[in-house]
Order: C-alpha cells, then sequence, then structure tokens
C-alpha cells in the first residue's frame, strides 16, 4: 500500500494532463453481451456524483430522472475551465452543490473536507445507490466508503479507454482495487468496456451510453441556421464555405497537426474552403505561429469558445467536422456535429470513434500523426458534391441518434439493476485505507 500511494502522491493537482501518442492496444472488439437485467418492481433512489453539471450532463440527467424514485445530483466543484461550460438551468433536476468553485473545492480536499460533507449529504439522502465519475476523484471514494458503510450498490461511470495514455503498473492495481470493490459500471462504447473488464469489473456487469449529448439542441439549432443561411454568416462572421473544428488548444488535441493537413489539402485541391477553429487555451500562442509557418493565414479562423446556444449555428452552416486527437476519451464535439447532420473527420484515438464513424459512410478515419492521411481526407470532402456530403451527414444523424440523453438513461437503469441484483462486496483495510488517501489528493481520472 506504501509503494502505490507512493506512486500516487506524484500525480500533479489539478494539472492539466498532456498525453504521449497512444499506444497500439487491440481490444477494439466487439462489446461484451450485456447480461439479462431483472428490472425492480419499484424505482430505486440514487445519488449521481459529479465535478459539476455543464450543459451535457443536465440532458442526461433530465432524462433520466423519471427512471428513479429519486434522482438528486451531487455537484463537488461547479467550477471549469470555461464557465460557458456550465449549465445555468438544470431544470428541475434535484441538485446538491458540496462547494462552489475550484478553489473551495481544492481546499476541502487538502483538509479532508470532501470526504466529511460527501458522508453527511449521503446520510440525509440515503441511496440505494451511488454513482460515481471515474475511480478516483474525493468525492468519488469517500461515496464509494459510505456505500459499503450502508449497504448501498455502486456503480461508476467511466469514459477511460486503454489507449488513453500510457499505462503504469502501480496506478492499474490502485484503479483495479477500486473498480472491483463496484458493482457495475456505464461506459462510453466498446474499447471503454473492454478497459473496466480489464481492470476487474464482470462484462455482464458493463452497459453502454454514458457519453450523450442533448442530439435535438444541436440537431435543431443547425436546421434552423441553414434555413437563414446568409444572415447567420454574416452574424457570426463566417466564411462561405468552411471546415469545422472545436477543442480546447492543448497539445493532445493535435491542431497545430490538423493546420499543416489543411494547408497541405488546399494547396492539392482547387477549393474556396477555410477551417474555423472553436475554443481557446494555453497553446494559442502556439497555434497561431503553426497557422502563419504553413501561409494559411487567409484561410484559418480561430473564432475563440462559444457558448451552448451559439454552437448549433457554427454546426449547421459548416460543410464537414474535424476532430484529430492524439488521445481522446471520447470526444464529444464529434456527437454534436454528427447530430448536426455533419461529415465527420476522426482520428483513429477518439473514443468515439467505433461508434459514431462509419469509414467511408459518414466520414473518414485518420491516423493523427500522419500529415498526409488527414490531408487526403480533409480533400476529400472538400471536393465532394453537395449530394455526397448530405447523405453523409444523414447518415451521422442516423447514427448518433442511438446515443442520446435516452441511451443514457437506459444504461444508467441498467447499471442501477444489475448493482442491486450482485452480491455485496468486502471492503477490505486496505481498500479503506486507499480510499481515505486518494480522498486527500485530486487525481485525474484520465489515465
Amino acid at each position: 500500500m506504501t509503494e502505490i500511494w507512493s506512486f500516487l502522491m506524484r500525480a500533479k493537482p489539478m494539472a492539466g494532463v498532456h498525453r504521449a501518442a497512444p499506444q497500439p492496444c487491440g481490444i477494439d472488439a466487439a462489446p461484451p453481451t450485456p447480461g439479462i437485467v431483472n428490472r425492480s418492481d419499484r424505482d430505486p433512489s440514487i445519488a449521481v456524483l459529479t465535478q459539476q453539471i455543464s450543459h451535457y450532463h443536465a440532458a442526461r440527467y433530465r432524462a433520466s430522472a423519471a427512471g428513479f424514485g429519486r434522482l438528486t445530483v451531487l455537484s463537488a466543484m461547479n467550477d471549469a475551465d470555461f464557465r460557458e461550460f456550465l449549465s445555468s438551468d438544470a431544470g428541475d433536476i434535484e441538485a446538491s452543490r458540496l462547494f462552489d468553485g475550484r478553489q473551495a473545492y481544492m481546499a476541502a480536499v487538502s483538509s479532508g473536507d470532501v470526504w466529511s460533507r460527501t458522508r453527511s449529504v449521503l446520510d440525509r439522502l440515503r441511496p440505494e445507490v451511488v454513482v460515481i465519475a471515474g475511480w478516483s476523484f474525493p468525492e468519488s471514494v469517500g461515496a464509494i466508503a459510505w456505500a459499503h458503510d450502508n449497504d448501498a450498490r455502486i456503480v461508476m461511470m467511466s469514459e477511460s479507454q486503454e489507449q488513453d495514455g500510457p499505462r503504469h503498473r502501480l496506478r492499474e492495481i490502485a484503479k483495479s482495487r477500486i473498480v472491483r470493490i463496484c458493482h457495475a459500471a456505464l461506459v462510453g462504447g466498446r474499447r471503454h468496456s473492454g478497459y473496466i473488464t480489464r481492470l476487474g469489473m464482470p462484462a455482464e456487469r458493463v452497459f453502454h451510453g454514458y457519453d450523450a449529448v442533448d442530439n435535438r439542441h444541436f440537431s435543431d439549432g443547425a436546421d434552423r441556421a441553414r434555413v437563414d443561411a446568409v444572415l447567420w454568416r454574416q452574424k457570426l462572421g463566417l466564411p462561405d464555405r468552411y471546415l469545422l473544428a472545436s477543442a480546447r488548444f492543448i497539445p493532445k488535441k493535435n491542431l497545430e497537426g490538423l493546420v499543416a493537413a489543411f494547408a497541405q489539402a488546399v494547396a492539392a485541391a482547387d477549393v474556396p474552403h477555410a477551417l474555423v477553429i472553436l475554443g481557446d487555451g494555453e497553446g494559442r500562442g502556439a497555434l497561431e505561429a503553426a497557422v502563419a509557418a504553413a501561409g494559411v493565414q487567409h484561410r484559418v479562423l480561430l473564432a475563440g469558445f462559444k457558448g451552448y446556444d451559439s454552437l448549433p449555428a457554427f454546426y449547421g452552416l459548416a460543410d464537414a467536422f474535424v476532430h484529430v486527437s492524439l488521445a481522446e476519451q471520447w470526444g464529444l464535439v464529434i456527437n454534436e456535429a454528427a447530430a448536426a447532420g455533419l461529415p465527420l473527420i476522426v482520428s483513429h484515438p477518439c473514443g468515439a470513434a467505433p461508434e459514431l464513424v462509419a469509414p467511408g459512410a459518414n466520414g473518414y478515419l485518420v491516423e493523427p500523426a500522419d500529415i498526409g492521411d488527414m490531408a487526403r481526407a480533409l480533400a476529400a470532402l472538400m471536393t465532394a458534391t453537395d449530394e455526397a456530403r448530405h447523405a453523409m451527414g444523414d447518415e451521422s444523424r442516423r447514427i448518433v441518434a442511438d446515443w442520446g440523453p435516452e441511451r443514457f438513461a437506459r444504461g444508467l437503469r441498467d447499471a442501477a439493476d444489475a448493482a442491486l441484483a450482485s452480491p455485496v462486496r468486502w471492503l477490505a483495510p486496505w481498500d479503506r485505507m486507499l480510499l481515505r488517501m486518494l480522498s486527500r489528493r485530486y487525481i485525474s481520472t484520465v489515465s
């Protein structure tokens, strides 16, 4: 235990996590066949723990509420790198905010107050099932201990996949211990189920649908923008023809590689397209330098971070969407673009790739380290006929239709039922010690 904790203590609290290029993992097999879930005669009560309530979360929990006797969301930090990411209207979701902002949350992590506050709120709610996000957030491990002390069951939500980044033996041991004392899991797709079963979760208790967005918000908003395309282009300052990307400006998003590929594509193809990139972040200076070095300043628009309500118009007026991360647990912007009816260019490491991209039907899969491969895909979509692009966009909508909030709701209920039907798991003294130690450190689950 001391050896494991010494390794974990080297994690950098709250720092951005930068990933090396992913290594082949060989777990792109078909997802495990879900076991038969015997639904209980009554709807159980659950408490969902999350770092914040984003627009994505709000849509998922609204869709899920009807499936439970009581669904309460415990929002721990209530902060994000971009405040626009947070939902200002969670509707009728029952929510408890544990701490107000990153500073208060981190102070509570150091003092141990996250552990005690989480347990105090759960004592009041008395849920039959606690649902945690990831394996090591302080509020998650506190909830795990509370559940074992109060005969409740635990569902772990996870979008980690094997190829997120390099794996370290000691951290994998600690992660496996925590996975094994949970009762069921809700994950993104087949790669994620392969990883969590390797860590020790029985395959029959793993369900899909974690990564969902409000498809209708993006579909309807994109269509409205297309109806008044000229007006919206003028309002948003957009070019007549463009490809769209949206990401934080950090190295793993590979935006500099995208710019290089775009420059190569437009040099080889006689097309009028621009590249519009939404987002912001620490890598903005490096990205601006890459645009200048490629000589495409007149073709690349860095449009900044956009709020939730304005995003659908940017999708609706684009010819295609591009997301070529070097490593990506899922990539919810891919869901957004698919719901908006766009052809997709997505890199193989993205967790959403096997679920949302059918190569040749609704887009292309590319190697993110291969500039030529990306350039060929970009050129193919920029030179495609409008009819071909529209057909691919329609296929994107058809595929993503099964990955909306309703699927999250089904998966969460199935996971809760599987957890309730599973036997009690013993919490060993060394497991409790590990949970207590983790409750005093913030360790990113993107690993």
